[in-house]
């Protein structure tokens, strides 16, 4: 029975690394995502400042759509961010994280 239980305990030491490396790989895409987007809204703001500088037909005809959804402010992504990403901490091995019977 000890043996059943060492195995069961070592499976879920397993799924909760594996739980544990999945989140770190999450936070670092929605880390970079938020890079991605940032830099995609500096590169839209300057592509309107341009094109406002300019001076060609049927610019005074085009309007400025509003946004479908509002941004999320830079403040609350930075704090989400900050709390997501966590140093990554190896797994614990099953004789590290368990008392032996």
């Amino acid at each position: 029975a000890s043996k059943e239980q060492e195995a069961g305990i070592t499976q879920i030491n397993d799924a909760v690394a594996q739980l544990d490396q999945q989140t770190q790989q999450n936070a670092s895409v929605a880390s970079q995502t938020h890079d991605i987007a940032v830099q995609t809204d500096i590169i839209a703001k300057e592509i309107v400042k341009e094109a406002n500088a300019k001076e060609f037909l049927g610019k005074n005809e085009i309007k400025l759509a509003k946004s479908p959804t509002p941004s999320i402010p830079e403040k609350v992504i930075s704090k989400i961010a900050k709390h997501a990403i966590k140093k990554e901490t190896p797994a614990l091995k099953n004789e590290e994280a368990w008392e032996s019977f």
